[in-house]
């Protein structure tokens, strides 16, 4: 498809469009019961050591995890369901005062995923329910070390994948050091176990390096589908890390392909791709950043279908390729220009993933492909000629009030009037004119709204703000919302206004059943903020609690299902369906049909209704 570039018109940049001011009538709740403390890593990646991971169901509720620690307990995993009464140690793994150190926690459904210490097995692999009966160690996979699992994430309704050290792989290749590979667990003791045995099958892959280690929004390992895409290498370290997938079994365990066709140390060994930013396209697709001599780093695509390695000036196949050259040429050495690919969000929009890319004549700017051949689109938002040496830089973005909200500079000189530092945009392709535009100059002139961490939680939009340049306006680092796109944002009550050198640090927002709840570095506890915006509708922008695996042609299928039973019904009887199309109660009163039904979506009586 032929690539498109668009530009915003001048005079939607003159000035902000219009914004009803809105008021804070919020309320910060302190979770953590004194003399506790937090332990959440401020760094904003999603599959950080320390984090705060939200998990459960609309049938039970949903609860956060993260690790604390108190002088009489030492550091321990510890949850929430957003409110101090129900906030609390979940056990005490090691008795005492002693610390079961939990790390990398990952969802699996209602339950939590995490490395725990233990005086008898190191750090291990661990499952919780919340409670204490429901907490244990799933496996000891290393007997005479630390397993020390990383990378938990969902891959399907039922179980998980994750990396770990265990006795083979350990001892597997002496002269480079140990190798964790690839487990799977659905939960359970008898569940868990390593997706490949064979330490020679061309299916065991070296899991030590799970992705560049940015500090933005990027996961290790991502889910599309069914299946999880993750940077390794083969035991025999032939390949570099590259792109595999695994869909849990050894036979869905693969090299995708072997990319980058440099030159290793050793014969026949070739180089690793650069592998970052993963993101997942529509369930469909891998989109990746991957380097190659011919090209540097460039945006690629893959649908999972194993292909030949690639070769000099090769883009891929059909199945595996380079989206766009984005930055053509080579340097004096003969390499390709490295333009790469930042801040990518995790969501699709009107097609696209929309991440920071480049152009020769734009620079760095927000840029959006379908993931096929060449489509590429590009925003060239701060057009100070020459327009290659004047960059947005716009940062990971996220769906809010039908449109995709991202943070972008322009221009940093006080003196002129169409310089706005850095503040929230607005993008939305298919409008006929002005497809992107500025929301306010919240921080007025050059002052920068620095946007970090978007969270969308019960029709309100959040983020942390890195700035303190506007303390002495009540606008410094801490919790910020907005409402609505024509909405001006709020600057939510300070934790601590004393702290005018540091603000309240704010990070690792989460959606917690539609209630936003974060950390703070500032004095390492717990948040919840409790709000309801007026006159919302309890659906619209509520925030995603739960993973979607099908595709958009299976949702297609099962809403084709629902209009079926909805034609179908009977009037004189009130039947209840589930989005699904599976008959759940049948011929009751109409008066009780949503009585004891569990949250969600239904067709009750040939209508849908929704069980709050």
């Amino acid at each position: 498809m032929k690539k498109r570039f668009l530009l915003i018109s001048m005079a939607a940049l003159m000035a902000a469009p219009a914004v009803v001011n809105a008021q804070d009538d919020g309320e910060y709740i302190d979770l953590l019961p004194e003399g506790v403390t937090a332990n959440v890593n401020p760094e904003r990646k999603a599959d950080k050591q320390k984090n705060i991971v939200v998990a459960g169901s609309p049938e039970k509720g949903y609860y956060a995890f993260f690790a604390a620690t108190d002088a009489a307990h030492g550091e321990e995993l510890w949850v929430t369901d957003g409110t101090t009464e129900g906030t609390h140690m979940v056990k005490d793994i090691v008795p005492g005062t002693g610390s079961s150190n939990p790390s990398y926690l990952g969802r699996l459904n209602d339950k939590v995923l995490f490395s725990a210490y233990t005086e008898d097995a190191g750090q291990e692999t661990w499952v919780s329910d919340g409670t204490e009966e429901g907490t244990f160690m799933l496996v000891d996979s290393y007997t005479f070390g630390d397993g020390d699992p990383k990378g938990f994430i969902q891959m399907d309704e039922t179980r998980a994948v994750f990396g770990a050290y265990d006795d083979e792989s350990v001892d597997w290749d002496p002269e480079n050091g140990p190798q964790q590979w690839l487990w799977i667990t659905d939960g359970t003791v008898a569940g868990t176990k390593r997706v490949v045995e064979n330490g020679n099958s061309k299916h065991q892959a070296k899991v030590n390096f799970p992705g560049q280690d940015h500090t933005t929004l990027h996961h290790a390992y991502i889910r599309v589908g069914r299946r999880v895409y993750f940077k390794g290498d083969q035991t025999d370290l032939m390949t570099g890390e590259e792109l595999w997938v695994t869909d849990g079994t050894e036979e869905g365990t693969y090299l995708v392909m072997d990319i980058n066709w440099e030159k290793g140390a050793i014969e026949g060994q070739t180089r690793n791709c650069g592998l970052d930013n993963l993101e997942n396209f529509n369930n469909e697709k891998c989109f990746f950043q991957a380097w190659t001599p011919d090209f540097g780093g460039e945006p690629w695509v893959t649908d999972g279908t194993p292909g030949a390695a690639v070769q000099p000036g090769g883009e891929g196949d059909e199945h595996t390729f380079m989206i766009k050259d984005t930055k053509p040429g080579k340097d004096a050495n003969g390499i390709g220009y490295h333009a790469g690919t930042f801040g990518t969000g995790w969501e699709v929009y009107q097609g696209r993933i929309w991440w920071r890319g480049y152009d020769p004549r734009y620079g760095y700017e927000i840029s959006g492909s379908n993931m096929t051949k060449g489509d590429y689109i590009i925003y060239d938002i701060w057009q100070e000629e020459p327009s290659v040496d004047h960059n947005s830089y716009s940062d990971p973005g996220c769906i809010f009030d039908g449109v995709y909200m991202y943070c972008a500079a322009h221009g940093f000189d006080a003196a002129r009037s169409d310089n706005y530092g850095g503040e929230l945009w607005c993008l939305d392709s298919e409008k006929e004119t002005d497809q992107v535009w500025l929301l306010c100059d919240f921080f007025p002139s050059i002052n920068s709204n620095w946007v970090k961490e978007q969270v969308v939680a019960g029709g309100s939009l959040y983020w942390m703000n890195e700035s303190n340049e506007m303390w002495a306006e009540g606008r410094g680092t801490g919790l910020y919302r907005l409402d609505s796109k024509t909405s001006m944002p709020v600057c939510c009550p300070h934790i601590d206004p004393s702290a005018a050198s540091t603000g309240d640090m704010v990070n690792t927002l989460r959606n917690l059943d539609g209630t936003i709840i974060f950390a703070s570095d500032a004095t390492h506890r717990v948040y919840c903020y409790k709000y309801t915006k007026e006159g919302w509708d309890g659906v619209s922008d509520m925030g995603y609690l739960e993973p979607e695996y099908r595709t958009p042609a299976e949702i297609a299928e099962d809403e084709a299902k629902v209009k079926e039973v909805l034609n179908d019904a009977e009037p004189e009887t009130t039947n209840v369906f589930n989005m699904a199309g599976v008959l759940v109660r049948r011929n009751v009163a109409t008066d009780d049909a949503q009585n004891g039904l569990p949250q969600g979506m239904y067709v009750v009586g040939g209508k849908k209704v929704i069980v709050k």
